[in-house]
């Protein structure tokens, strides 16, 4: 799981160089808005195309 975790962390955040001396709870954090944010910018851009 913590692979995954680290994978992710890196899609999102980037190298680990620019995160790996923030606190775990903020790292969480990230991930677990990460899928909301996500579809936020879909929703934006759909209502965008749509006029």
């Amino acid at each position: 799981m913590e692979a995954y975790r680290t994978w992710r962390l890196c899609q999102v955040v980037g190298p680990p160089d620019s995160w790996l001396d923030l606190p775990a709870e903020q790292l969480d954090w990230v991930l677990a808005v990460d899928d909301t944010v996500a579809e936020a910018r879909r929703n934006l851009e759909e209502e965008a195309a749509r006029g």
